[in-house]
């Protein structure tokens, strides 16, 4: 579920996309994503035969890291773990809290940055 009413993610919705990767250092967080496209996004396409929806490829880049809590997911052993569903996804002003399968990410950035490749 996506909460907040950050104009960022208008015609976007997190519940429904992926993270391809997270990538952090001290300065800055980024999720590459698989972003599920609405119908009142620019860039939707309808979705061809069986597919589940229009997506497309990008990142959430956050900068200016004010506080960072990453717990990564421990999946118990032998259990397999989709790694890019997201369970929750909170981003409002500058704060965010994403839930994946990957594991929680928790944060307040003076910049975040959503862009579409």
């Amino acid at each position: 579920m996506s909460e907040g009413g950050d104009p960022k993610l208008a015609g976007i919705d997190l519940s429904t996309s992926y993270v391809l990767g997270v990538i952090y250092d001290d300065e800055s967080l980024t999720l590459e994503m698989d972003f599920r496209l609405l119908e009142t996004h620019p860039r939707y396409q309808p979705p061809g035969d069986g597919s589940d929806g229009c997506y497309g490829k990008g990142f959430i880049r956050f900068a200016d890291l004010d506080d960072l809590r990453l717990r990564k997911a421990r999946p118990e052993e032998g259990r397999d773990v989709n790694y890019s569903d997201i369970y929750s996804a909170t981003i409002d002003g500058d704060y965010a809290n994403i839930s994946s399968g990957w594991g929680e990410i928790e944060l307040t950035a003076r910049s975040i940055r959503i862009a579409l490749d």
